[in-house]
């Protein structure tokens, strides 16, 4: 997971390298980091070294320290992003669809990053989601937090770490209003397998790096999730629609 450090300004660096990690989603909130020993064998640094740099991030907020116990990671970066957007959003519908808005153009490009830059390993894990929600849909479930899952592998598979947390931000903060959209459209097999089948499009775009197509595919599905967030938050009246070219419905 880590690597040698260069010799300049060495507590700096493994600071970066943590937060790198942190922000790929490969050091979660709640993740416990490895031994102090054995981290500091992994980064090639002394233990005084590590211990600084550890509690630079401690002093950031990104970790804590219990005694006897370890070293975790925490979410006070995800914290930074919400509490501001919280703010703007809370009791404003008008908010909430700008934001579903933004959501549609910046993981588009996303998607044409990750068909990009995707590693192998990103793509066992889309075509592992994509299998277990055709199991699910067979068994008669609902599949909205697989569809979660999918969209935030992707997100990580974009490789940028800035991104990634403005992704697992808004998907927190969109998170209750899609779920009745979600609960409310895909009300069957039919219309669940639809479903599946775009994300199935989506995977086989970025697992043939073909990064036009990706974000293509990508917008044409976000631009109707758009649509259905906005009949699941205003009750599917008085609301403008939107085509894949972005133009207002009337």
């Amino acid at each position: 997971m880590f690597r040698p450090v260069r010799p300049r300004r060495v507590s700096q660096e493994i600071v970066r390298q943590i937060q790198d990690l942190m922000g790929l989603g490969m050091l979660p909130p709640g993740s416990k980091l490895p031994p102090e020993r054995e981290m500091a064998q992994q980064l090639g640094v002394s233990r005084p070294t590590l211990r600084e740099a550890i509690g630079i991030l401690e002093h950031m907020g990104l970790l804590k320290s219990v005694q006897g116990d370890g070293t975790y990671v925490l979410n006070a970066a995800e914290h930074c992003l919400v509490d501001p957007l919280q703010a703007l959003i809370t009791g404003s519908e008008e908010r909430m669809v700008e934001l579903a808005e933004f959501r549609t153009e910046v993981e588009s490009w996303a998607a044409s990053l990750a068909a990009q830059r995707a590693e192998p390993s990103d793509l066992n894990l889309m075509e592992e989601i994509l299998d277990e929600m055709e199991k699910e849909i067979a068994r008669g479930n609902r599949v909205h937090q697989l569809d979660a899952e999918f969209h935030m592998i992707l997100a990580r598979a974009a490789h940028n770490a800035v991104y990634y947390h403005v992704a697992n931000t808004i998907f927190n903060l969109l998170a209750q209003v899609t779920k009745v959209s979600h609960e409310k459209i895909f009300r069957g097999p039919k219309e669940q397998m639809a479903l599946l089948d775009e994300h199935k499009r989506i995977y086989e775009a970025v697992s043939q790096r073909d990064s036009q197509k990706a974000r293509e595919l990508m917008r044409e599905h976000l631009l109707r999730t758009e649509t259905w967030f906005r009949k699941g938050l205003r009750g599917g009246s008085g609301m403008e629609e939107r085509d894949e070219k972005g133009r207002t419905l009337q």
